[in-house]
Formats: structure tokens, C-alpha cells, sequence
């Protein structure tokens, strides 16, 4: 068994990373073509870690690149914070939500990609396209503020 990895940044959940390929996977969360083909892990929360509400940020959806939800390749947009706060909608009460839901079921663990290729200064996170080449849809994302153990469930080496 591999020992537990502790990370944090941008995670979406189990579920929307399960059986997918290496090309399908860089249009899923945002990578740039290319990025996995040097290898990843796919890691998932530890089974006995936990996220409270203010240990992660809602991040929407990785249709936009950081978050920035109506911008492009990460640059312009709203955080979705404010976007929910406008509509009236309390942004804790939704972040306590998710935190119930990743406990409900395995595949709603948080999980993300490691990529082999480690980022470097100028690397670009395209918008995600989870549907297919220019189906811009994305997958549900959050940013981890605080280090937690993710434990490998895949792991796929240079092609």
C-alpha cells in the first residue's frame, strides 16, 4: 500500500475522475493537452480525513480556469461566492451542504489529479471541456486552504 500523500489546491470529487483516460482527464479538470502524458496519480481523501466548511473555497466549476466563473482561460470573471451572495444565497450554508455530501457516498470524496509534469511559472490551466473538444462544461471544483491526506487510487505512467 502506498503511504498517504498530503496536498491541498483545487480538488473536484471521485466520481467525476473515475475511468477516465489521460486526454479525458486534462479536458475534465483543465489541464493543457498533453500535461498527463508523462504519468499522474489520482488521490482521494483519506477515508478517515474529513473537510469542514472553512478549510476549502467553492470554486464552482472547472468550466472556468480558477475559478473565475464567466472568464476566460482565468482572467476576468466573479468569484462564485459573490455570485451566490447576490442571488441571496448564504455561501456557509452551501459549503456545509457539500461537506455533508462528500461524506455520503465514496464517490463523492474529494479527489484531484497530481500530474508527473509538475506546474512551472507561465504553465496555463485552459477551461475544461468534460464533455468533449469545445463543449466547455467542466466538473465541480474547490480550492483545499489546508493540507490533508489523500491516499492513490490510480496511477498511470508515462505512455
Amino acid at each position: 500500500m502506498t503511504a498517504p500523500i498530503t496536498c491541498k489546491g483545487n480538488f473536484t470529487t471521485l466520481r467525476y475522475l473515475t475511468g477516465l483516460g489521460a486526454s479525458e482527464l486534462e479536458r475534465t479538470v483543465g489541464f493543457a493537452a498533453g500535461r498527463l502524458a508523462s504519468g499522474y496519480l489520482i488521490v482521494a481523501l483519506a477515508e478517515d480525513e474529513t473537510i469542514s466548511p472553512d478549510e476549502f473555497d467553492l470554486k464552482a466549476s472547472s468550466r472556468w480556469s480558477k475559478g473565475a466563473v464567466g472568464g476566460k482561460d482565468g482572467v476576468g470573471g466573479q468569484e462564485i461566492e459573490t455570485i451566490l451572495i447576490r442571488r441571496g444565497q448564504d455561501p456557509s450554508a452551501l459549503k456545509q451542504q457539500v461537506c455533508q455530501y462528500f461524506a455520503r457516498h465514496p464517490l463523492n470524496r474529494p479527489a484531484k489529479v497530481l500530474p508527473n509534469l509538475r506546474h512551472t511559472p507561465g504553465m496555463l490551466y485552459p477551461d475544461a471541456e468534460a464533455l468533449g473538444p469545445g463543449i466547455s462544461s467542466g466538473v465541480p471544483q474547490f480550492d483545499l486552504k489546508v493540507l490533508k491526506r489523500f491516499v492513490v487510487v490510480h496511477q498511470q505512467s508515462a505512455a
